[in-house]
């Protein structure tokens, strides 16, 4: 998961926040299933989330310049 993000297009960056906020729904489930063997997966989702996020915001805020 340690890409670097800055290399990403802002249509990307969304597409890829979509796709963990999947999978960090499908992995609190199986947690709370019993099923998920690396619990470490959650919190490593939720912090690529917010890093995501926090680049969308910068953008709208035009702090980072889409290049």
């Amino acid at each position: 998961m340690k890409e670097n993000l800055n290399e990403f297009t802002l249509e990307d960056l969304k597409e890829r926040r979509i796709k963990l906020q999947k999978d960090f729904r499908v992995f609190r489930f199986n947690k709370m299933m019993g099923q998920l063997e690396n619990t470490l997966k959650i919190r490593e989702t939720r912090r690529e989330i917010a890093r995501i996020n926090t680049i969308l915001r910068e953008y709208e805020l035009n702090i980072r310049v889409i290049s």
